[in-house]
């Protein structure tokens, strides 16, 4: 090769490279990129000019045939390899050997995927710096990918909060906590937990045509929509409400004789005032429509709503139940926090609750069912056997009674005359919705899963968390005896001995 040829594809060179930290530095095509690659070009042809007999012969030589032949199936491998890379990432199928398919969404999320016709925009937030958020993130990659392996209409995206104020502020996102978007069609929804009931509740939210419409009644000292002075303030709940496309809105029977026929769910919480008899009517006849009622009593006000209790058929329990502690200093009761630490299995509503997890209520009564009634009815959360109930504040355990307890029932049926069941779920307690207590251990998942219930998208919320399960062998001493001699032992003997064989056999060959 002459020296000018030399030259040429040096100068072939420098242009290439040029050309690669240009556009490197840039991030972007700019015309003056056409400068380096022409002069690369032409470069290059000017060495084939310049050298024409010396790549002839070059190209004629046998060993550069066999060479080329070679880098050809090389480069061949290299387009395979590339190929099937490519498609494996845009058409694949994933199996879950898993013994209770853990790895598998449930046929409630999957069926929602695939109704999505337009773009889900599902959007992370979080603050760099925050505790966990690698594996925050880690973790719900792991689980969106699921439902983008079912549609792909699902993109995702994350957003730093700081480096994106402007959209954390169109969605309403705080700093410190990471929370997730789901954007469709314009509908938004907020969670704030990585678990599948979560996605696939937010999911159907956005997906809904029609919100459902929850009426808060009011006008008998209940706790206020609003934040209030004196704590008693479902402010939280409503926002929480609000975040899953629920409307809320309060509801007084001086404005209005009835409860309104758009009503999905009617809750009447606290009440501290005696009920006249017409608004007891009111609310009996809104159930012989169909409806679906909240009642959240504490014990010991006069709210007169005896007549809709027993026609639920649910009995107050006139009392107070704590949890009892056993402290260095002897027996004492926690008036702050008594934990329903017991589910229903057979209700959507506490179904995917696990055994380890509890509610906390704060001085709550005991309910009981009166029996002779039709209804189907469901212990939603009980107590465990160190609580007691107190006709009291005095705390006289001499005079107290011992649990379990049942604090909240859910009753399904139809009552006399009415065409439609009705579905009401009557709890002991007040305080476990309030802002204080809301997110207190499940209490946030309780009160959403029954607002879901009641307003008919029980089908979501009974999705039940999978556990792990591990597949174990059980052996008896003679099995294990006979795995072991049978087994363990002659395997790596036989391999020693057939190696030894192959050794001695290439050694005489």
């Amino acid at each position: 090769m002459s020296r000018l040829g030399k030259a040429l594809w040096f100068i072939a060179g420098i242009c290439l490279v040029s050309f690669a930290v240009v556009r490197f530095l840039l991030g972007t095509w700019v015309p003056f990129l056409w400068v380096s690659l022409g002069l690369s070009a032409v470069a290059i042809i000017a060495a084939f000019v310049v050298d024409h007999k010396f790549y002839r012969e070059f190209f004629a030589l046998r060993t550069t045939r066999q060479g080329m032949s070679m880098g050809a199936m090389i480069l061949l491998v290299l387009v395979l390899l590339i190929s099937i890379n490519f498609l494996s990432t845009r058409y694949y199928k994933t199996f879950d050997f898993s013994l209770n398919q853990i790895n598998t969404l449930s046929e409630q999320s999957i069926q929602l995927a695939k109704q999505l016709d337009d773009e889900l925009k599902v959007i992370y937030f979080y603050e760099d710096g925050a505790e966990g958020v690698v594996q925050n993130k880690r973790a719900f990659i792991d689980l969106i990918r699921k439902y983008q392996d079912v549609s792909s209409h699902i993109k995702l995206e994350f957003v730093e909060v700081n480096e994106r104020p402007d959209l954390a502020e169109l969605y309403g996102i705080k700093k410190g906590t990471y929370s997730v978007v789901l954007d469709y069609k314009g509908r938004r929804n907020v969670i704030e937990k990585i678990e599948e009931q979560e996605i696939t509740s937010a999911l159907a939210k956005v997906t809904r045509q029609k919100e459902k419409r929850i009426y808060v009644l009011a006008g008998h000292g209940e706790a206020s929509l609003e934040s209030a002075k004196d704590g008693r303030s479902l402010a939280v709940f409503k926002s929480l409400l609000e975040g899953n496309r629920y409307q809320v809105e309060t509801l007084t029977f001086s404005q209005a004789s009835r409860v309104p026929d758009d009503a999905d769910v009617l809750m009447v919480w606290g009440p501290q005032q005696q009920f006249l008899d017409f608004e007891v009517k009111a609310i009996i006849d809104y159930l012989k429509k169909g409806g679906s009622l909240i009642l959240g009593l504490e014990p010991w006000k006069p709210h007169q709503l005896g007549e809709l209790l027993n026609t639920l058929g649910i009995k107050e329990g006139e009392n107070v139940v704590v949890t009892v502690l056993d402290t260095p200093f002897g027996r004492a009761v926690n008036p702050e926090a008594t934990r329903g630490t017991e589910f229903s299995t057979t209700s959507s509503i506490t179904k995917p609750f696990s055994r380890n997890e509890m509610t906390v209520f704060r001085l709550p009564q005991s309910l009981s069912k009166i029996e002779g009634k039709s209804f189907e009815y469901s212990e939603l959360v009980k107590t465990g056997s160190e609580t007691l109930a107190f006709s009291s504040l005095n705390f006289n355990e001499a005079q107290a009674k011992k649990g379990p307890f049942t604090l909240a029932f859910e009753i399904k049926g139809k009552l006399e005359g009415a065409e439609k069941s009705f579905h009401a779920v009557v709890l002991g307690d007040e305080d476990i919705f309030l802002n204080r207590y809301l997110y207190l251990n499940l209490n946030r998942d309780l009160a959403l899963n029954i607002v879901s219930a009641l307003a008919k998208e029980e089908n979501l919320i009974s999705i039940t968390p999978k556990e792990i399960q591990a597949t174990q062998l059980n052996m008896t001493q003679t099995d294990f005896v006979l795995f072991i001699f049978a087994l363990v032992i002659p395997l790596p003997v036989l391999f020693f001995i057939l190696s030894g064989v192959q050794w001695f056999r290439r050694r005489n060959a």
